[in-house]
């Protein structure tokens, strides 16, 4: 046995993931066209001057309470408008929170045990609700016996949420030739979430506002296994312009249905993103129109707080986010709700069957 485990694992790691042969191509699961990816194939984001307006939509939640049977959220959805540099005041309050919970119920079909969840969601404010998904929509279930699966179901009420607000935001702020920039991919993955999809890609087209989905991170890989971002950044090295993009694919997986691309938006940037545009929309995009587009991101990716990426979006992670300090503050607030309940002395032991290793935690960390 090695004497250093760690300076073995290194030396090990870094043999294997050094040796690998390249294949620029992106692993994917779709069924469109996929793009090598060459210093060749990298186009230069050209200076424009009139940038369009952009709508940027995030979401973020926090876990108050869980146990096997039920789970309690914080979410909070936000968007935020820039034309450039220039903030747009939205017309209403941009910040919408909500409570959820969700409750499993055991079923018996076909003789099998089947687990239902189900979600109901409790708006901060009369005005909130008009933004929030139907709960009929935010059911699911598994035949898994380990019944809630943590921070998926958690985010299920948020995710929706997302969708549902942008909606509003293309119905109410947005017109032809605008963006709406969704937080992460244009991937839908939960049960009926292309519905509430579908309906903000149907209104966009109509209206003539473009949809784009911005990735902070992406998991995806090369053919050969590596790191499809780092990949594309590496090529670039051989690229003599500092902000570009390059295609990917057509399609990366049979549930996304944006053009996907890479993009650096600053020379200075140490970031690619993963972005995409909604695949109709795109198909019949001159390259004027991309160029306008891309720029009008670059010419809001200047802020020194993290250059490169769009302040816009910055500012939408910012004011969605739930902090920890937030958190002990709800939870305060449930615990003293709970206490003018009888029936919460017993259901408080439900909590209690996961709340062991955090105790322990506070006990030897």
């Amino acid at each position: 046995m090695s004497e250093d485990p760690v300076k073995s694992l290194i030396e090990e790691l870094g043999v294997h993931l050094s040796q690998k042969e390249h294949s620029d191509i992106v692993l994917n699961n779709g069924n469109g066209k996929q793009f090598p990816i060459t210093p060749s194939e990298f186009f230069e984001i050209k200076p424009t001057t009139n940038h369009r307006k952009i709508a940027f939509v995030d979401g973020g939640d926090g876990p108050l309470e869980e146990s096997p049977n039920f789970l309690i959220t914080i979410n909070r959805i936000y968007y935020s408008i820039f034309q450039g540099k220039k903030r747009i005041k939205p017309k209403v309050n941009s910040r919408v929170q909500f409570f959820s919970s969700v409750t499993s119920n055991i079923q018996t079909i076909n003789g099998k045990k089947t687990v239902n969840y189900d979600t109901k969601l409790f708006p901060h404010t009369v005005e909130d609700k008009k933004f929030l998904p139907a709960e009929s929509d935010l059911t699911s279930n598994t035949e898994s016996t380990t019944v809630l699966q943590g921070a998926r179901l958690n985010s299920l009420g948020r995710r929706f949420a997302e969708w549902q607000l942008a909606i509003h935001v293309v119905e109410s702020e947005l017109d032809k030739g605008d963006m709406i920039v969704m937080d992460g991919s244009l991937q839908t993955n939960f049960k009926n979430e292309l519905k509430y999809a579908n309906r903000l890609y149907d209104l966009a087209k109509n209206k003539g506002v473009i949809v784009c989905g911005l990735a902070k991170t992406s998991r995806l890989i090369t053919e050969s296994g590596h790191p499809l971002l780092a990949r594309v950044a590496e090529i670039s090295e051989g690229v003599t312009f500092g902000k570009w993009h390059v295609k990917i694919a057509e399609e990366v997986s049979a549930d996304d249905k944006g053009f996907m691309m890479a993009v650096k938006f600053h020379p200075q940037s140490k970031f690619v993103f993963r972005f995409e545009i909604l695949r109709e929309q795109f198909s019949k995009m001159t390259n004027e129109e991309l160029n306008s587009i891309l720029d009008s991101l670059a010419e809001n990716s200047q802020d020194v707080a993290m250059i490169g990426y769009p302040y816009g979006a910055i500012d939408a992670d910012r004011f969605a986010q739930v902090r920890r300090d937030e958190l002990g503050m709800y939870q305060g607030f449930l615990l003293s709700e709970k206490l003018k309940h009888p029936e919460w002395k017993k259901l408080q032991k439900y909590s209690a069957s996961l709340g062991a290793h955090n105790d322990l935690n506070g006990v030897t960390s």
